[in-house]
C-alpha cells in the first residue's frame, strides 16, 4: 500500500510493468480527502481522478472483482463507473451478478461448513469462486453481443 495523503497524486496503471494504486490504495485516497475536504468536494476529486484510469486498467478489478471495493463506493456516493465507458454497463453488471452469486456461496459455505465440513473440500472452495466468475465474465460478453446483434437487426 502506498503512502497516500489528501494532496497525493494518484498512480494510475500505464501500459506495460508499472505499479499503480490498487483498491485500498483508492479508498484510502478517498479517506484522506474526506479529512482535509467535506465530503462533497471529496466525492468530486475522487470521482475526477478515478474516472481518468482506463477501462482495462488496474482499476477493473476494483470495479468487478472487488466486493469491498464496490461496497465502500456505493457507501460513500462514489462513481467508480465514470471512466469506463461503453464498458460500463458490462462491468456494473458482472460486479452485480458476482455480488449475488458469490455472497450466495459464502452464506452456503458458512452454513455447509458447520454441518458437511469445509465446503472447500466438498465443491472447490476458491476453485469454485473463479470458476462462477469466469462464467459470468463469458455470460456477460456473449450477452452484449446478443443485445449488440439484435439491435443491430432492428436497424
Amino acid at each position: 500500500m502506498a503512502v497516500i495523503n489528501w494532496n497525493t497524486a494518484p498512480d494510475y496503471d500505464e501500459w506495460g510493468s508499472d505499479t499503480w494504486w490498487n483498491c485500498q490504495d483508492w479508498i484510502m485516497y478517498h479517506k484522506r480527502l474526506v479529512e482535509h475536504f467535506n465530503k462533497p468536494t471529496a466525492n468530486d476529486i475522487w470521482n475526477y481522478a478515478f474516472a481518468q484510469s482506463g477501462s482495462f486498467s488496474g482499476n477493473l478489478d476494483c470495479r468487478t472483482f472487488n466486493s469491498t471495493f464496490r461496497k465502500y463506493v456505493k457507501d460513500n456516493g462514489l462513481s467508480p463507473y465514470a471512466g469506463a465507458g461503453i464498458f460500463t454497463p458490462i462491468l456494473q453488471g458482472y460486479g452485480t451478478g458476482s455480488d449475488i452469486i458469490l455472497g450466495g456461496i459464502d452464506t452456503t459455505s458458512s452454513v455447509a461448513s458447520g454441518v458437511f465440513g469445509t465446503i472447500d473440500s466438498v465443491l472447490g472452495g476458491n476453485n469454485l469462486k473463479k470458476t462462477i466468475s469466469v462464467v459470468l465474465i463469458v455470460g456477460a460478453i456473449i450477452g452484449v453481443a446478443y443485445v449488440y446483434k439484435s439491435f443491430k437487426k432492428e436497424n
